[in-house]
């Protein structure tokens, strides 16, 4: 297992910048990854895959959607598919670095937009460590 956290976050900069391709020194943690890197759904699929073989973990989508959501069932999370007042709370708690682009009328197939090399890192930790990402555990 790959205890240094420095070390992880350099895995997963280099599987972001594989994935992209560039050079692992235009990948930073707090880049998004569609607007700065150019990223778009294959590549994060192309990111998922890099890091589950770099770290032996396995990322679901589903588990994803789920860290998301937190204790909301989907209908409390996104009514019609555009994410609540509570949606929103829980977002800016799981993704500080994008709180600022996170506003009412958020559409769920924008979450993603939302994604950097950072949120990956926490996912790949809370994996590494055996646990769920929730809420404030996320923002260290």
């Amino acid at each position: 297992m790959i205890a240094d956290a420095e070390e992880r976050a350099r895995l997963v900069r280099e599987s972001v910048a594989e994935a992209l391709p560039r050079p692992i020194d235009e990948v930073q943690l707090d880049d998004f990854l569609m607007d700065d890197l150019g990223a778009d759904s294959l590549t994060l699929l192309d990111i998922v895959f890099r890091l589950e073989m770099a770290f032996d973990i396995e990322i679901t989508r589903g588990e994803i959607e789920k860290t998301a959501r937190g204790d909301l069932s989907e209908e409390e999370f996104a009514p019609d598919n555009i994410v609540s007042a509570a949606g929103l709370e829980r977002l800016r708690e799981l993704l500080p670095e994008a709180a600022d682009r996170i506003h009412p009328g958020l559409r769920t197939a924008e979450i993603y937009t939302l994604f950097t090399p950072r949120t990956f890192l926490r996912i790949v930790e809370r994996k590494l460590d055996g646990s769920t990402p929730t809420g404030a555990d996320l923002d260290e």
